[in-house]
């Protein structure tokens, strides 16, 4: 029999199996695009491999270096706060009572979006700007949960669980 009285405590954490199987599906899908794409414009496929990679290089370290700042997994959720796993390691703790929003957006690439009310009470406390990426408010943190497990519908249904206070 469960302790009703037991306190729940959820982890999330990178999966290096869905992330190999999100990259033996990129390859598989770029390959195919690569041979489409040399088929039908009659072009060497090394040409077209060098032009189309050069562009997903850049994207990709582009991306990588916006990545750098925002928060990451892991994160847990208590009954008391959400812990959060900052750039460098650090960590982060933000009560229910002091969350203005924390809610999970996107489909195929889900982000956390987490807001404090007063940014004074998070544990340590936060600067403005300190995670948060360009064109967003200087507090609001954004969390990528790509290849994360539980996935992010198991993150839905607790936060779900564990409403902010509005």
């Amino acid at each position: 029999m469960a302790d009703l009285d037991a306190s729940s405590v959820v982890d999330f954490r990178y999966s290096p199996r869905r992330h190999r199987l999100a990259k033996l599906i990129a390859v598989l899908g770029a390959a195919a695009l690569l041979a489409y794409y040399t088929v039908v414009f009659d072009e060497v496929w090394w040409k077209v491999l060098l032009r189309f990679g050069m562009i997903g290089a850049v994207v990709a370290l582009t991306t990588n270096w916006q990545l750098r700042r925002q928060p990451r997994l892991p994160l847990r959720l208590t009954d008391e706060s959400l812990h959060l796993t900052g750039p460098n390691g650090t960590r982060l703790s933000i009560d229910w009572v002091n969350m203005a929003r924390a809610q999970v957006r996107g489909r195929l690439d889900p982000r956390l979006v987490v807001m404090p009310l007063d940014p004074e009470q998070t544990r340590p406390p936060m600067r403005p700007g300190q995670w948060s990426t360009p064109g967003r408010g200087p507090y609001e943190l954004v969390v990528r949960l790509a290849w994360m497990t539980p996935g992010p519908d198991t993150l839905r249904r607790e936060l779900a669980r564990r409403p902010p206070s509005s």
